[in-house]
């Protein structure tokens, strides 16, 4: 009976130990399908300022990054940059070229004064949560718009008082019977960090402890937690009052994580009550590239060494976890990136010694710890320090990469946790950990095999693919054919594309493999075998992200008087404000552009008054056949004498063919082709609504140098007030293509003509560069001219060395 017992006894360990190392097993295995399939990418966008004047371009470039090394795949090749309000006002999508991803994003003269969003974001960051895109504020002023709430802003102090306390026991729970570690953050009505003092009462309204903000509003304190027992905060109100704030209530049974960095070694605690314990337990490191370790716990309380040095810079997780990968604790530790890089700036001449007009030279320079040169490339911005003013400590490439990217809301002075003369930045962003931690990798869905970017389960949502290249695709579709073995043919002359494929019976097409910017035109139709009509196309639209509206912290307003607001007002005039808004409010009675206002093109294009007869233009001819209105009043046309049927047609002046023949012009009635130019004579002039024709060339849009007429009807007026998407077997699109590379304009007054050119010279960037190149010594040299104004110059440098080490500069 014992050797039964004992054998038992070691088939249940045995049995214990495989199911252990199982699922030991099973998560190293899915947390590296997890790194090297769905990993995440990091945008960062460098703007050459944050204040921009309505007319003005935001000028911008690109870093983007796998999250991880182990990432199968290289980065997308396409990115995209949108500015919104309320509203979207501009999107453009960026290709990866010469100078990366840079591009640029034009502010309308008609954009009121206010604050905007400028987001970025890759086609596969659209599998994560909208809030780990990149954002920034952007701030406009229309010297046209007063703008009350800037001007009363500075004379109004900012109210401190607490609006908001909030408690982050580490790693997530309070246990009774415990002493437990507490972070918390203070912020004023502003969203800001608020220095505060209080104290902790327990439930009898005995002082426990004092507290007190240690940075940007956090702070922290340990206690003992009682079993059935309470606590709260009182805090002064700023009016000789308190505010209570009541703690979180104490659990009887959880896990902790309790963490302490001594000399370059983690010390790592663990506490599990015994509910907890019994459903197995494992502990899980994690760098967001590799499993740092794990191990299964069967112990209530543990503590386990991590050596510092062996994980990656940024932001690193550890968990507790059951057999079932529930998550029961998490604490966020960060290890700071070592600053072996030093980025040396160097002016000839003070900028605020320029005379006006005056040529200046910047030189940077990369060198390593020891002296060395260092290749890199960067981004360089200059702008006037006065009307475009640099905002201390905001987001750079450095903090937004180790640090913003991976936590959802803004970290208030970001980049205050990177310079290195803060001698208190390595407590202040271990509370940071605490109170702004939440996770940017879903560890539960990694873990159960939902694979998603971040590891975020997508239900009900598409899954998004890294994009490459690009492609048009769509449907056709009949009511009363089907669409096997129809031909869908794809145009885009300036692109030189021309496709022709078959269709299967579901009438879905796709053209991949595409490289085209915007505004290309694509002409897609669709005929059945023997040439039917009848068939209705839609081209599938891109699917975008919404409008995130990203909650901002305060920056403070530009300081506007009398003489930057004559500047922004000269700004503002030189890009041709007043005559954008002037244009936009009169009626143009001189342009050869005409639109129909029944529109007989299937492209909805406009027309030049010579090509296009609208019902006024027809009321004299009242009583004539349209083949003879036509023939009579279009040049470029002549009669063709009859067809096997008998019927009349007519042809094109131009010949066509190789070999010199003439051919009838395309006909369309109310948008849809038609088989002669004979058909015209079954009409008369009084049955029309327009008439147009183009010649040769023109039609290029309908694959034709013999001409097209467009024939809209008066009756079929009411049928054609349906979508452009839904007109029969033709249809013409405009997909998103990228934006087409701009330079910005720096001007050279050695030159006479650039000299002239304005009168008084206000520009509020003064030179921006998407990409600078160190040479072999690791130097960069860029010369611009100074304005006519007096004073100083903000040098913004964004970049990455060859090793992919990212730099900032701020000068």
């Amino acid at each position: 009976m014992k050797k039964s017992i004992l054998s038992l006894t070691c088939m249940l360990l045995l049995s214990s130990n495989i199911s252990a190392q199982n699922i030991k097993d099973s998560v190293i295995s899915r947390y590296s399908k997890f790194a090297e399939e769905s990993s995440p990418e990091k945008l960062f966008l460098h703007t050459d300022k944050s204040h921009y004047v309505s007319g003005e371009f935001i000028w911008f470039k690109g870093y983007l990054k796998n999250s991880t090394p182990l990432s199968s795949f290289i980065e997308s090749r396409f990115v995209y940059a949108e500015l919104y309000g309320d509203t979207l006002i501009s999107r453009v999508k960026i290709k990866f070229g010469e100078d990366g991803f840079s591009g640029r994003i034009p502010i309308s003269h008609t954009i009121p004064t206010g604050e905007y969003t400028l987001r970025a974001y890759s086609q596969w960051m659209a599998n994560s949560l909208p809030d780990y895109m990149f954002y920034k504020k952007i701030s406009v002023i229309n010297p046209l718009v007063t703008d009350a709430a800037d001007s009363s802003a500075e004379l109004k102090e900012r109210d401190t008082s607490v609006v908001s306390f909030l408690f982050f026991p580490e790693s997530g729970r309070i246990i009774s019977g415990k002493f437990t570690l507490v972070a918390f953050k203070a912020t004023d009505n502003e969203g800001r960090g608020t220095d505060i003092k209080g104290t902790l009462f327990n439930s009898r309204d005995s002082a426990i402890t004092t507290i007190s903000t240690e940075h940007n509003g956090m702070g922290q304190f340990r206690f003992y937690a009682a079993s059935n027992e309470s606590y709260y905060v009182l805090t002064p109100d700023g009016k000789g009052g308190n505010k209570r704030f009541n703690l979180p209530p104490a659990e009887s049974q959880g896990a902790v994580i309790n963490t302490l960095n001594r000399d370059g070694r983690i010390f790592i605690n663990t506490m599990i009550t015994s509910d907890f314990l019994s459903n197995g337990a494992f502990i899980l490191a994690h760098d967001g590239d590799e499993i740092l370790f794990s191990e299964e716990i069967k112990r209530d309380e543990r503590v386990f060494i991590l050596n510092e040095s062996n994980l990656q810079p940024g932001i690193n997780h550890i968990l507790l976890i059951d057999n079932n990968f529930n998550v029961l604790a998490e604490r966020l530790i960060f290890r700071f990136p070592e600053n072996t890089l030093q980025t040396v700036v160097e002016r000839d001449k003070p900028s605020d010694e320029l005379e006006r007009r005056e040529k200046a030279t910047i030189r940077i320079s990369l060198k390593d710890s020891s002296g060395s040169p260092i290749r890199g490339e960067f981004s360089i911005s200059v702008t006037d320090s006065f009307l475009a003013p640099a905002e201390p400590y905001s987001d750079n490439i450095k903090s937004y990469m180790h640090l913003s990217s991976e936590l959802r809301g803004q970290i208030e002075r970001a980049a205050w946790y990177f310079d290195e003369s803060n001698t208190e930045r390595e407590r202040a962003i271990d509370l940071l950990m605490m109170v702004q931690g939440w996770r940017y990798y879903d560890l539960p869905a990694i873990l159960s095999g939902d694979l998603g970017a971040n590891g975020k389960k997508a239900l009900n949502k598409p899954w998004y693919q890294k994009e490459f290249t690009q492609s048009v695709s769509g449907r056709a579709s009949s009511n009363f054919r089907n669409t096997k073995r129809a031909t869908i043919s794809v145009l885009a002359p300036e692109i030189s594309l021309a496709v022709s494929e078959n269709l299967n019976k579901t009438g879905n097409f796709i053209v991949s493999d595409l490289d085209f910017p915007d505004s290309t035109g694509f002409i897609i139709s669709c005929t059945g075998k023997e040439g039917q009509k009848g068939y209705y196309l839609e081209v599938a639209k891109q699917i975008f992200p919404p409008l995130n509206y990203y909650l901002f912290l305060p920056t403070p307003s530009i300081k506007r008087d009398a003489v930057s607001d004559d500047s922004y007002l000269r700004i503002f005039e030189q890009s041709g404000g007043y005559s954008s808004i002037m244009l936009t409010a009169a009626t143009v009675t001189s342009s050869f552009k005409v639109a129909a206002k029944h529109n007989p093109s299937p492209f909805n294009q406009t027309f030049e008054k010579r090509q296009i007869r609208e019902r006024d233009d027809l009321d004299i001819y009242a009583g004539w056949s349209l083949f003879d209105y036509i023939l009579g009043t279009f040049p470029g046309l002549m009669y063709g004498g009859t067809a096997e049927d008998g019927s009349r047609i007519m042809l094109s002046t131009r010949s066509s063919t190789i070999t010199g023949e003439k051919e009838e012009p395309h006909v369309y009635i109310n948008r849809l082709r038609v088989g002669s130019t004979g058909d015209l004579d079954k009409y008369m002039v009084d049955d029309i609504e327009n008439v147009a024709f183009l010649r040769g060339n023109e039609g290029f849009l309908y694959r034709t140098l013999s001409g097209v007429i467009l024939v809209t009807q008066r009756y079929s007026i009411s049928s054609l007030a349906r979508s452009p998407d839904a007109y029969f077997n033709t249809i013409f699109a405009r997909p998103l293509g990228w934006q087409k590379p701009s330079k910005f304009y720096s001007p050279d007054y050695s030159l006479e003509s650039d000299n002239n050119a304005v009168s008084f010279d206000t520009r509020t960037t003064l030179y921006w560069c998407p990409t600078v190149k160190t040479d072999e010594n690791g130097q960069a040299v860029i010369t611009y001219y100074s304005s006519d104004r007096k004073t100083r110059h903000n040098i913004s440098v964004e970049g990455i060395t060859l090793e992919g080490e990212v730099f900032s500069l701020l000068k």
